[in-house]
C-alpha cells in the first residue's frame, strides 16, 4: 500500500515517461485513497513534459472521482497565474469538463472560456471543450446564452466540419 508520499516520489520519476494505462492506474490509486491533490500539483514545478502529464493525470482522476477533482480545481486556478511555462487551456476546459466548474470560480471561468472560444490561438479540441462548458454554464445562467449564441455564429466557419457541427448544434439547442 503506497502512502502518499511514496506515490508522490513515483509520479514524479515516471510521470514523464507515463502512458494512459499508468496514468488510469495512479489516478485509481489516488481516487481509491481519496488523497488530497495538492501535494501532488508540486508535479507542475518538474521537468518540461512532468506538468502536463500531471494535468492529463488529473483528467483521469476526474474520470475516476469527479468530485475529487471539482473540489481542487479553485486551488488549481489559483495556481494558474503563476504557471506562465504551461499552457493550461485545453487542461482547464478539459477539467471542468469532467468535473464542472465550481461555483467560486465561475465568472472568471465564463471569462477565461469565452477568450479561449473566440481566440484564433485556441486549438479547435480547446474551443470545443469550452464551448460545451459554456453550454452547461449557459443552461445554468440563461443570461449567457446570448452571449454564447453570438460567439457561435462568430467562430462557425473559421474552424473545421467538425467544430461547425458541434456549434450547431449547440445552437440548436440553445435556441429550445
Amino acid at each position: 500500500m503506497k502512502d502518499i508520499t511514496e506515490l508522490y516520489n513515483e509520479l514524479k520519476e515516471n510521470l514523464q515517461k507515463s502512458t494512459h494505462e499508468q496514468r488510469k492506474a495512479w489516478a485509481l490509486i489516488i481516487s481509491e485513497k481519496q488523497f488530497s491533490l495538492k501535494p501532488f500539483s508540486k508535479l507542475l514545478e518538474c521537468k518540461p513534459a512532468v506538468p502536463s502529464r500531471f494535468l492529463w493525470l488529473l483528467s483521469d482522476v476526474g474520470n475516476c472521482d469527479s468530485k475529487l477533482l471539482y473540489n481542487f480545481l479553485p486551488y488549481l486556478l489559483e495556481l494558474r497565474k503563476d504557471l506562465g511555462h504551461i499552457k493550461t487551456e485545453a487542461s482547464f476546459a478539459n477539467l471542468w469538463l469532467i468535473a464542472g466548474v465550481p461555483e467560486e470560480n465561475e465568472a472568471q471561468a465564463i471569462d477565461l472560456l469565452f477568450n479561449w472560444l473566440q481566440s484564433s490561438d485556441t486549438n479547435v479540441t480547446t474551443k470545443s471543450r469550452s464551448l460545451f462548458v459554456l453550454f452547461n454554464l449557459a443552461n445554468k445562467y440563461p443570461d449567457l446564452k446570448q452571449e454564447l449564441k453570438l460567439s457561435l455564429i462568430d467562430q462557425m466557419d473559421k474552424y473545421s466540419s467538425s467544430f461547425q457541427k458541434r456549434a450547431s448544434k449547440i445552437l440548436h439547442q440553445l435556441e429550445l
